[in-house]
């Protein structure tokens, strides 16, 4: 069985793009980069190195001039980059190729296939860890991984292919840096020359190759072909990385340890002053208690003796009360008897009082009643004589009225007929 990435451990081969050569995961049916279709079982090539496959890495960098994006060439590191737009020629610093080889390397190493089983214990920290297994390539920069230079990089595992046949290629390496590669089944060949400037800085850089067909075309990017040997510069950062994150967790473990101690031996010493507290309270509570019913208790004793005092005084006191309260009653029941004859002697008086006042005010009325029905007459006999005389006065007015009346028309009429004479 393969695991994850299709590779082969005992084998030590990579499944890859029969067009490109790139990885191919081994659950992707079509190619990442050239999109080509993979097959069933895809392209198994053999790894040129034990455990280590070719690193795959595709360049792009910006005119600085009119930002034209351009694809260098190996021989860019010495010569420069000449832009076909503006015809600019721009000397990348050295220290661009020197990081973009690192990160390759980074790639291959930290990525799938994962020959020796170093890469899974590496976990979250691993930048490149889904790459060959859920991803062809990886993109750089990117937000974990930056980049110092403008460049921009696409980079991961493969085998080199003829470019006629789509062959595996066999490599001859030769002195100086020099080698060439020749496909067995259509016996195109090729020599290449590594740049000692970046062989003598980057020191696990083997062979470099680069298949270039015809001349530039704007656009298209000629991958770069690395053999790179032994472990990449940032596998000891991101194994640090892991140290300091296992160190920084078991500190972490020991201090929430430690304060969970700290803290139930807080928690004990609290609970511990609480109850002695509490104890203190309840001691103070009982003194208080008993001083209470102590004091209670001479108060219950001093009241019953001044009330047993009182009652003796209350008892004389109603004794003698009641001994004037006999003196009362029967002082009382012979002014009442006294009061009762005073008070007979008196109705009797009254009664004959008001019998002769009822006499005398009984003849005032009937000589009031004989002096109103004598001033009634009077009143109706003037009434009757003012009466009359209005009467008269009245047959009087209308008379006069009449006459004035037969007047008035005896006259109109008398100037009536004289106005009708001629």
């Amino acid at each position: 069985m393969h695991p994850p990435g299709a590779v082969s451990q005992f084998a030590n081969e990579i499944r890859v793009c029969p067009v490109c050569g790139v990885a191919a995961p081994g659950a992707a049916g079509q190619c990442e980069v050239c999109q080509s279709p993979l097959g069933v079982r895809g392209h198994t090539v053999p790894n040129l190195l034990p455990g280590r496959p070719w690193a795959r890495l595709e360049l792009t960098v910006p005119c600085p001039r009119c930002a034209t994006v351009l694809a260098p060439s190996p021989s860019a590191i010495d010569e420069g980059l000449s832009c076909h737009a503006c015809g600019e020629r721009t000397l990348l610093d050295v220290a661009w190729w020197d990081e973009v080889v690192h990160l390759a390397h980074a790639v291959v190493d930290l990525g799938h296939p994962d020959y020796f089983g170093t890469n899974a214990a590496l976990g979250a920290f691993n930048p490149f860890a889904e790459v060959g297994q859920s991803l062809a390539t990886a993109r750089l920069p990117s937000e974990r991984v930056p980049l110092q230079s403008t460049m921009q990089m696409r980079c991961g595992a493969g085998a080199p292919l003829c470019t006629r046949c789509a062959s595996p290629v066999t490599l001859r390496m030769l002195s100086q840096g020099r080698s060439s590669a020749e496909c067995q089944r259509c016996g195109e060949r090729e020599a290449f020359a590594l740049p000692q400037s970046l062989a003598a800085r980057v020191v696990p850089l083997r062979v470099l190759l680069y298949f270039a067909q015809g001349q530039p075309v704007p656009g298209r990017i000629e991958p770069w072909w690395l053999l790179l040997e032994g472990t990449s510069s940032m596998r000891p950062m991101v194994q640090q990385q892991r140290e300091q994150s296992e160190q920084e967790a078991a500190n972490q473990a020991a201090w929430a340890a430690w304060n969970l101690q700290e803290r139930e031996r807080q928690e004990r010493e609290l609970r511990l002053q609480e109850a002695q507290a509490q104890r203190g309270e309840a001691d103070r509570q009982r003194r208080e208690r008993e001083a209470r019913e102590k004091a209670e208790h001479e108060r219950l004793t001093r009241t019953l003796r001044e009330t047993q005092q009182r009652l003796d005084e209350t008892a004389q006191a109603l004794e003698t009360a009641r001994r004037e309260a006999d003196e009362t009653r029967r002082g009382l029941e012979q002014s009442l008897q006294e009061s009762r004859d005073a008070h007979q002697a008196d109705v009797h008086r009254l009664q004959q009082e008001s019998w002769q006042q009822g006499q005398y005010f009984q003849q005032q009325a009937q000589q009031r009643e004989a002096q109103s029905q004598t001033r009634d007459a009077q009143l109706r006999q003037a009434h009757a004589e003012a009466l009359a005389a209005l009467q008269k006065k009245h047959k009087t007015r209308i008379i006069i009225a009449v006459v004035m009346w037969l007047v008035v028309f005896a006259l109109v009429g008398v100037d009536v007929m004289l106005s009708l004479k001629p």
